[in-house]
């Protein structure tokens, strides 16, 4: 790893105990003690990225969610290919060598033995390493916990506070509700609603942000944002059955966009949630697809806090927008004199169209190039017809 401090690049024995052996600093964090890839310079990195350069305050839970893997966690099989060779290698070079000891037969009988037990696992290790193994759930890398101790607190350790750009997701408080919220946020997610808070969300929209749904005052219209989970989706069916004739916008994750490119997104997975959910996705969530139900039905979801906090913070913007426009008015006349739609499938239709189709009904006549109100005689009334020729 690079140390921090001198920029060294230092091997296992070069830094013991977190502190490098070239300037004598400590250092926080060592990727063959804390994880693979957790050091320093990487989490400096990763928050300036995530802050979009200090413009925005990210949290710990996004940080988490950062050093995550993207995408669907790599197969793993009942076998493993390496310790199949290893232990067949072995086996071999013990058979040679006990067919080498012809003058102690019984240590060359308890060595071919081992030899050939050594072979028969690495064989069924190697044919066991093209079969899957059954499938596991996936859980976030480290819990907010593990998190906490792993990182956050080694950090404030060696250098007394955060990396820029960063709080910690239990100790930002609440500020004061806005005296006439403009909407309500709904939103379960709690590093979510510390992204939104120390941001200035709730100032910029007079937004008012509750964690449930008995929290949202009545009258209110609604934003929900929620994960790409069956809680998510059930949670916006709840909010529009609860609050008949009030707007409830969904702003959440949606299945279908994640689906469409699933390495840009953290996946975790839950075989043990309850298949009623389900049973209720298909019931209060008829928009979504077959497939749609089948990836959560297989205990698949996103959080809504491992997107981008630059992409996060435009959604929730958008939203507020939207919720806070006002209807569109709508006008008789301009509705009378729209453009002349398709009997078919209700799109514009070209003037060109609009004539073909006419004349084939018969109900009305078009000019021709030409022609007017004159006689046969193209302006003479009364000259000879030019294509019939002479008289």
């Amino acid at each position: 790893m690079i140390c921090p401090h001198c920029s060294k690049n230092l091997l296992q024995r070069q830094r013991p105990k977190r502190r490098c052996s070239y300037c004598r600093a400590e250092f926080a964090l060592d990727p063959k003690l804390d994880g693979t890839g957790l050091h320093d310079l990487r989490i400096r990195k990763v928050t300036e990225r995530l802050s979009d350069g200090g413009r925005l305050t990210v949290t710990s839970g996004q940080l988490n969610y950062a050093l995550q893997h993207r995408g669907r966690p790599p197969q793993r099989f009942r076998g493993d290919k390496g310790n199949a060779v290893s232990m067949i290698g072995f086996g071999v070079i013990g058979l040679l060598v006990g067919s080498a000891l012809l003058d102690a037969p019984g240590f060359a009988l308890v060595l071919v033995l081992v030899a050939l037990t050594l072979i028969g696992f690495g064989t069924r290790s190697w044919i066991l390493s093209a079969m899957p193994a059954p499938d596991t759930s996936v859980e976030s890398r480290w819990t907010r916990e593990e998190f906490q101790d792993t990182v956050l607190n080694r950090w404030r350790t060696v250098y007394g506070t955060l990396p820029a750009g960063l709080v910690e997701d239990t100790l930002v408080r609440p500020g004061p509700p806005p005296t006439a919220p403009a909407f309500a946020l709904l939103c379960p997610d709690l590093t979510v609603r510390v992204f939104l808070r120390a941001n200035g969300y709730p100032e910029r929209h007079r937004a008012l942000i509750v964690n449930n749904l008995r929290a949202v005052p009545a009258g209110l219209p609604l934003v929900v944002l929620h994960d790409a989970s069956p809680q998510g989706h059930l949670l916006v069916a709840e909010a529009r059955s609860a609050r008949p004739g009030l707007r409830v916008l969904d702003a959440g994750l949606s299945v279908r966009t994640v689906l469409v490119d699933e390495h840009k997104y953290t996946l975790l997975r839950d075989l043990d949630r309850p298949r009623e959910l389900t049973a209720r996705l298909e019931r209060e969530a008829p928009e979504l697809t077959a497939s749609q139900r089948d990836w959560f039905a297989a205990g698949w979801w996103t959080p809504l806090a491992a997107l981008a906090p630059k992409r996060l913070m435009a959604v929730a913007d958008r939203a507020a927008e939207r919720i806070t426009a006002p209807p569109a008015p709508r006008d008789p006349a301009a509705l009378r004199s729209g453009p002349v739609r398709s009997p078919a499938a209700g799109r514009p239709e070209n003037p060109l169209e609009t004539r073909r189709r006419a004349l084939a009904v018969g109900f009305m006549t078009w000019p021709e190039p030409g022609a007017g109100d004159v006689s046969e005689g193209g302006g003479r009334p009364d000259g000879p017809d030019p294509r019939r020729g002479p008289a």
